[in-house]
């Protein structure tokens, strides 16, 4: 696993790869009736969820001969996994190749012709929440993973708090100040791009408060960072003591706000081990973190958020090398929409 300051540094690079630059490989060309495609080079690419445009065409191979239309898929959630530069009729174009989140269908599509989750016109709201959430803000503070950050790459306005909000029909984006490496114990800042951000828990409430003002629902998921050896977090008991403060400090702000403490998800060493029992070297495991935060969260009136109680299958000891990026502990952009979609799930009861 990379290291806290090595995450750190990463930051930087991250948000400029999460746009990849290209080079040219071999050409080929192909006839499509009247149009004339020229494939420069194809390449694979992290994966971002996407929807489909009105009308957007849909290609079964790259030289984009046999197509289909999209009107069955326009609320499909879809993944990009290649991304190729072709020329149609001589004007240069990108391409990406996308697979629906089911895994059931693959096609190439013109760049210009997708969207981003958060377009009205991609209605995947769940039924069960009906219209209680319409003009809710959500608000999340915390680390790496709610705050979309693959353990290499961003995938942006896709993470999972994202889809709660998609899900529960908010029709509000996210106000999202969860950053990667953020402690509940520290007063750092980071590097977001070339923007400088509030990264642990006290300065991010702190430089905030405006906006806490505004939120109706309150996620903090975070802990996870302060587990790590050489953190400098200390005992838990010290970690703990920060929490409780913290979470005081959004209540003060926002009393009328509901505050959901989400317990940091599972997690693995570089051997594949779980580290739910696992002590690090402040003399506490991975499961007395979560219990102690849960105790802390309930104590406060905060609701207790724990995946692995009402979707336990979204990790596992054996997916975990599909479900986590890294293999230890940062979603995949596939597994942060089925995060989102559980918790969505979740609160809409």
């Amino acid at each position: 696993m990379i290291s806290i300051n090595k995450r750190a540094t990463l930051l930087v690079a991250a948000f400029v790869l999460a746009t990849l630059s290209f080079g040219f490989g071999c050409s080929s060309t192909a006839d499509t009736g009247t149009a004339k495609v020229s494939v420069h080079f194809d390449m694979p690419i992290h994966a971002h969820a996407y929807a489909l445009k009105k009308d957007a065409v849909l290609y079964s191979n790259l030289h984009l001969t046999k197509s289909t239309s999209s009107k069955s898929f326009l609320n499909t959630t879809w993944y990009r996994n290649k991304v190729a530069s072709v020329s149609i009729n001589g004007k240069r174009v990108f391409v990406y190749r996308l697979t629906s989140a089911n895994n059931q269908h693959t096609f190439w599509v013109l760049h210009s012709q997708i969207k981003g989750i958060y377009s009205k016109s991609f209605n995947v709201k769940l039924p069960q929440a009906g219209n209680k959430f319409v003009g809710k803000q959500i608000g999340v503070f915390g680390d790496s993973i709610p705050s979309g950050w693959d353990g290499y790459h961003f995938y942006l306005n896709t993470s999972y708090p994202d889809w709660v909000s998609k899900y529960l029909g908010t029709n509000k984006r996210v106000l999202n100040y969860a950053v990667p490496s953020a402690k509940i114990v520290g007063h750092r800042f980071a590097y977001i791009g070339t923007k400088r951000v509030a990264q642990d828990l006290p300065v991010a409430i702190k430089y905030h408060e405006n906006q806490i003002k505004k939120m109706n629902l309150i996620f903090v998921h975070i802990g996870t960072n302060d587990y790590t050896n050489l953190s400098g977090s200390g005992s838990l008991h010290n970690v703990i003591r920060h929490l409780y403060r913290d979470v005081l400090r959004i209540k003060a702000i926002n009393p009328n706000a509901h505050i959901y403490g989400i317990l940091p998800i599972s997690r693995y060493d570089e051997l594949g081990e779980n580290r739910q029992n696992m002590f690090n070297q402040y003399g506490y495991t991975y499961g007395q973190l979560r219990e102690a935060e849960a105790k802390t969260y309930r104590k406060l009136g905060a609701t207790v958020i724990n995946f692995q109680k009402f979707a336990p299958n979204i990790i596992t000891d054996q997916n975990k090398d599909l479900t986590l990026q890294d293999h230890e502990i940062h979603p995949t952009a596939q597994t942060a929409q089925k995060l989102g979609y559980a918790l969505a799930e979740e609160l809409a009861k």
